[in-house]
């Protein structure tokens, strides 16, 4: 995550850049090449049937595409309000869910703050914090990927800011629901619970919002409803806490097409819940497949994906990709060295990858 910071007499002027930044290791997306299974972004494999994509450019084309979107997508939040049976003003729209964390963190991470995170987990947990300089309190896992509840319960008790993802992304595990509410009775601050996986776990900490107001629930349109490429995420709290960071978003940050695609989807329900059964469905059998595997430990998950543990990870992630196959490597984690991670795909994607991987 961070590497030694260098001046470099040759270049001065990047000594204007925060020393916090230079340090960092910036995200990468290595070349992709030829692709026969792409299983390494936890994508949706479903894309949205042709008749609802229709709609979408239909109705964009009769839009004005000479002025500004409206402001804060109401359409858009208001749909999301009445689906989680909350109040408009509660949620909190934005250009994919990451920068509602970005908005997150600039409203409430000051330098040195305590900032509890729980290793192995997302990444950009870590890196925001780094960035707005706060003190990153780490809570590793246990082995098994199992939250070291005695410990985190210690270290909430004086955090600004607490963050977790559930389910997990890298391990695909879960924390349970009380575990979460005892966490928010212990804090004096914030918990930040990121759902992006959270339809295929089929639980929700939504319905906690009005019982605890220092808790924030963050959403994507990325994973479940297929909507990588449009980017929209938002983010649900109490109406006061939600205003607090909605000051700090950029104007106008959801564009057009986003609104009116995102929007459309909402409608959809049918088509949604049955590409998450078809998902959790794939998703077991891979599971069972990788478990007959010679040296393949996979790890419970109850996302879009499965982590798994083998004896030389890089080795099989390059043998893989030179098949057109591409999975993704989570060694730079901690507590995953030799650790891969493989999306459900489709059926003919989740078949091609066992293959390869057993034989």
């Amino acid at each position: 995550m961070q590497t030694p910071y260098k001046k470099e007499s040759n270049k001065p002027y990047l000594d204007a850049v925060k020393p916090e930044v230079r340090a960092l290791v910036g995200y990468e997306a290595p070349p992709q090449g030829k692709v026969i299974a792409k299983l390494n972004q936890n994508e949706n494999p479903y894309d949205l049937p042709e008749s609802m994509r229709k709609e979408i450019l239909d109705e964009m084309g009769k839009q004005a595409w000479t002025r500004y979107p409206t402001y804060g997508a109401p359409v858009l939040q208001e749909k999301l309000a009445k689906r989680y049976k909350l109040n408009a003003d509660q949620v909190l729209v934005g250009h994919g869910s990451n920068q509602l964390l970005y908005a997150t963190a600039t409203a409430i991470i000051a330098p040195d703050d305590p900032i509890v995170i729980n290793p192995p987990s997302f990444s950009l947990f870590e890196l925001i914090t780094r960035i707005y300089r706060g003190r990153v309190v780490s809570v590793l896992q246990k082995e098994g990927f199992v939250y070291d509840t005695d410990k985190l319960l210690e270290a909430v008790r004086t955090a600004k800011l607490t963050m977790i993802c559930s389910p997990n992304n890298p391990t695909g595990g879960v924390m349970e629901l009380d575990l979460l509410e005892r966490i928010l009775e212990r804090t004096p601050g914030l918990v930040l619970w990121d759902e992006a996986y959270g339809e295929f776990w089929g639980k929700s900490a939504i319905p906690l919002i009005g019982k605890h107001p220092n808790l924030l629930v963050m959403r994507t349109f990325s994973k479940a409803f297929g909507m990588a490429g449009i980017r929209i995420g938002y983010l649900m709290g109490d109406v006061s806490l939600i205003r607090e960071i909605r000051k700090v978003i950029v104007p106008y940050n959801i564009n057009l097409f986003n609104q009116i695609a995102a929007t459309r989807m909402l409608k959809n329900s049918d088509w949604i819940e049955t590409h998450i059964r078809k998902v959790i469905s794939e998703r077991q059998w891979l599971f069972d497949q990788m478990k007959a595997c010679t040296d393949v430990i996979p790890y419970p998950s109850e996302a879009n994906f499965i982590s798994f543990h083998v004896s030389d990870g890089p080795d099989i992630l390059n043998k893989l990709k030179e098949q057109g196959i591409l999975i993704r490597n989570m060694g730079n984690y901690a507590m995953m060295e030799n650790c891969l991670r493989v999306t459900v795909g489709k059926p003919k994607e989740n078949r091609i990858f066992i293959k390869a991987l057993c034989k």
